[in-house]
């Protein structure tokens, strides 16, 4: 997949031209989905996220926002460092990168870099990963099967192994579909890596998004078992690839 640029303004766009024939600003406006009756539905989190479909495709749309105590005073501008350093388009030739590999990630299809000044706000479409739930969703819901846990920690693994860093890793960040399939998503600041130690540091602030869970559910007791069962997969993988 080659990417195609595009500078429209101050605004510019990547795109993969494969699914994208003509970007235009309206692939990236909440308000232009919705008034053409294309949303399929959204979300809220840190970020404000929209599932939109047009005739061939269904997309995800993000909004990149801040979170933090930062976020008080800007809500989604960041500081301007040159185009290459953006959020959108570092994550983007992430995404490529790791869906070239094979890894299990949505596929990107577009980013947006608005600039105002010394700043900029920045937007994300990428492919709807269909009928998925996340691992914080099935925690929440006791339908976490033991499958389903110990191929999570070895999907994990297989990221870990070749570089890759997620730098928000937790349980709403994985996904698994009807078929048993994991998925990692939401790679924001994430990046290639070399070393050890950041690979622990990822595991532990996965198991806080587990005990997080765990107290909003009330489940400390199934809670260690849940985590055993990721951690045998991540390790499991690990032996194989050490043999």
């Amino acid at each position: 997949m080659s990417p195609a640029y595009q500078g429209i303004g101050n605004q510019h766009f990547l795109y993969d031209p494969t699914i994208i024939e003509k970007i235009t600003p309206d692939h990236f406006d909440f308000k232009a989905w919705h008034d053409t009756g294309k949303v399929l539905g959204e979300a809220r989190g840190r970020g404000r996220v929209l599932f939109v479909r047009d005739e061939s495709y269904q997309f995800v749309l993000r909004h990149y926002r801040r979170g933090g105590f930062i976020s008080k005073f800007f809500t989604d501008h960041y500081i301007w460092q040159g185009l290459q350093q953006t959020r959108a388009w570092a994550e983007w030739h992430l995404l490529k990168l790791m869906f070239e590999k094979g890894l299990p990630v949505p596929k990107p299809v577009a980013a947006r870099v608005i600039k105002h000044g010394r700043t900029y706000t920045a937007d994300l479409l990428t492919l709807t990963l269909p009928d998925c739930q996340s691992l914080a969703e099935h925690f929440q819901k006791e339908t976490c099967t033991k499958e389903m846990l110990f191929e999570a920690g070895q999907t994990i693994h297989h990221f870990h192994h070749v570089g890759i860093y997620h730098a928000d890793l937790n349980a709403h960040n994985i996904l698994i579909n009807q078929t048993g399939q994991i998925y990692l998503l939401d790679f924001d600041r994430g990046r290639k890596k070399q070393g050890q130690a950041w690979k622990k540091q990822n595991l532990s602030r996965l198991h806080r998004s587990f005990c997080k869970l765990a107290r909003e559910n009330k489940s400390a007791t199934s809670f260690e078992k849940k985590w055993e069962t990721l951690l045998q997969g991540y390790e499991k993988d690990q032996n194989s690839q050490a043999l």
